[in-house]
């Protein structure tokens, strides 16, 4: 798999943020009216759905299945920021959308590969192999919108990037609760991490 620079989305992503950057997902940018408070019930429950069980970073924390894991839609390899090896990647993989109720939920793997090993390191976080934040986005091109984590509750609706270290060859998994696009709309593109080209024609479910 190429290697994408991790200083940029890539260009149709970064395109596609411009474009949008004044249609955000009115559920990210507005008070919240009923509609709005309807739509953060769903996606406090969406997101405790995803994260009620097992420990931060493990499959169960992220709503998955360990014993039957869904084939990935989208899966890069892309750099990432290890001490002492400037040659390591982390392979970054997006599984399939599902909609709940008013809200979409996202899940992802990511797995970092390096030669550092060191029994007696516990690894980084997911904040620190990216070398920043971590903020996926949906893109709905149909409707022109751009539809961020939500983030209109005691904590942000996705796992936390800075709670939970894993060391290379080790899977951590993730999720993230966005406000879902009109019913009528079955796919939309998402921006799942810098430096990871645009997932388009990503089916709901």
């Amino acid at each position: 798999m190429p290697l994408i620079r991790k200083t940029a989305l890539s260009a149709a992503a970064a395109a596609l943020a411009l474009t949008l950057a004044a249609c955000s997902s009115g559920d990210d940018t507005e008070e919240p009216n009923a509609e709005g408070a309807e739509t953060q019930g769903a996606a406090q429950e969406s997101g405790e759905a995803a994260g009620s069980k097992g420990e931060s970073g493990s499959a169960e924390a992220a709503g998955l299945d360990p014993k039957d894991l869904p084939d990935p839609v989208a899966s890069q390899e892309i750099p990432a920021a290890v001490d002492g090896d400037d040659k390591a990647t982390m392979t970054v993989e997006l599984f399939p959308l599902k909609r709940q109720g008013e809200t979409v939920v996202a899940q992802f793997a990511f797995s970092v590969n390096s030669d550092q090993t060191d029994e007696d390191d516990d690894g980084d976080d997911l904040y620190g192999y990216l070398g920043g934040s971590w903020a996926p986005f949906l893109v709905d091109s149909q409707n022109l919108r751009k539809h961020n984590v939500l983030d209109k509750f005691p904590q942000r609706a996705q796992t936390n990037v800075q709670q939970t270290k894993f060391k290379p060859g080790q899977t951590h998994y993730a999720f993230a609760v966005f406000a879902a696009p009109p019913p009528d709309v079955d796919e939309v593109e998402v921006s799942v991490v810098d430096g990871m080209n645009l997932a388009t024609g990503v089916k709901i479910s």
